[in-house]
């Protein structure tokens, strides 16, 4: 009888997981709150569920005699995937240890409190407390972040204190609780890991470089792998990584993390106790070295080792094409043509016809994405700037 488990969300950050599930000869169940998801059709039931209904949820795994649960790229439910893992006994991280993982301001705490480099920060609860801090203690600039964000959402670099209280408002609508963290901002480039987590032994499969938008805000405009970083500096990186990993409980999931290189060595700025988004973990690193961490924690969650050995050394990226921000627009072609061009691994249009563009503060506006992958560095740049014009072409605007 084929192990049975459910895939929390059937939309496209899910197709990898879905077809790794598929592959590996599960049973598979998809809840999603859409009835037309995406890749539902990969599933052996779709079940429409909001990803907050526990009692839904709950029913469904007695119905289906579930063995495991798993999603990626997706923040909203890991509470209740915690809940109903500690319920049935299924492997997944803690409700505690998603808490941690979910609150920047919690993991700080236990980085610091286990030794891990990281910036110095404080949560604040209201403006009013904001207004009480006595910054004569700080250096500007400072970063201002929802406690409890995702995707670059409310993440801004203050380069005084009029600017600190001028984003504070902004940044708490981000915050389901309305906490904000000021942290002291950290000179250097940003580096990342694409992480697996097994029996409490952490692997980094993968790590990843960043370009983002200029300051005031922090969006990535294109992530690629490997990072351009030295050995000795990847080392180091992969230290502080999984010292991290044991400071917050991670264990028995995939995670990505992200870093800044200061002078004083790698520093952590914050992770999350489930793969990467925007297809990072679901594509990059199986262009670049050919480990499906989908695949990798779908056998963890049903209780079998990943599958964590590289067989290939290439280069791949995932690239953001934005258009002019203001501009309306008038016609979206279909790429369909562009998605069968031999270097392209994934595409996809955001916007239609009729959208005015909005500026990219965040990672929700970004307008459309390409992703690539090249026999060396070099070969991946000029992919990248080839396709680029590509798809520049697809989306018309109004004069």
């Amino acid at each position: 009888m084929s192990k049975r488990i459910l895939v929390f969300g059937a939309g496209d950050s899910q197709s990898h997981l879905l077809k790794a599930c598929k592959e590996l000869g599960y049973y598979v169940v998809t809840t999603d709150p859409k009835e037309k998801a995406l890749f539902a059709h990969l599933a052996d039931r779709h079940v429409v569920l909001d990803p907050q209904d526990y009692e839904g949820h709950r029913q469904l795994i007695c119905e289906e005699k579930i063995q495991g649960i798993v999603t990626c790229a997706m923040e909203t439910p890991l509470f209740l995937m915690a809940d109903l893992a500690q319920e049935f006994g299924f492997i997944f991280p803690s409700p505690e240890v998603v808490r941690r993982a979910r609150s920047k301001y919690l993991m700080k705490q236990q980085f610091m409190q286990h030794g891990v480099p990281c910036a110095k920060g404080i949560k604040i609860d209201s403006f009013e407390q904001l207004q009480a801090i006595d910054f004569s203690t700080w250096t500007f600039p400072l970063i201002i972040k929802p406690v409890d964000g995702y995707s670059s959402r409310g993440v801004v670099k203050a380069e005084n204190q009029e600017q600190l209280f001028e984003f504070y408002q902004t940044t708490k609508t981000y915050s389901s609780q309305g906490d904000v963290l000021v942290e002291e901002f950290m000179e250097g480039p940003q580096i990342g890991t694409e992480n697996i987590t097994y029996q409490g032994e952490t692997t980094i499969i993968q790590t990843t470089g960043y370009i983002i938008t200029p300051y005031p805000y922090t969006t990535e405009l294109e992530l690629y792998q490997p990072s351009a970083f030295s050995a000795e500096t990847i080392e180091q990186v992969k230290e502080v990584v999984k010292r991290a990993h044991k400071a917050v409980g991670i264990d028995n999931c995939g995670s990505n993390a992200e870093l800044i290189i200061t002078k004083d060595g790698p520093k952590m700025v914050e992770m999350a106790a489930r793969l990467g988004g925007d297809h990072v973990a679901s594509h990059l690193p199986l262009l670049s070295t050919g480990v499906d961490m989908t695949k990798a924690l779908a056998q963890i969650v049903m209780g079998e080792a990943p599958d964590l050995t590289p067989t290939k050394q290439r280069f791949s990226s995932i690239r953001y094409v934005n258009w002019e921000p203001g501009k309306r627009v008038k016609e979206v072609l279909p790429i369909q043509s562009f998605l069968q061009h031999p270097l392209v691994a994934h595409a996809a249009i955001k916007v239609e016809a009729g959208d005015v563009l909005p500026p990219v503060t965040e990672s929700m506006n970004r307008h459309s994405f390409l992703i690539t992958s090249g026999d060396t560095r070099e070969a991946l740049n000029r992919n990248v700037a080839l396709l680029m014009d590509e798809l520049l072409k697809y989306v018309i605007l109004e004069n």
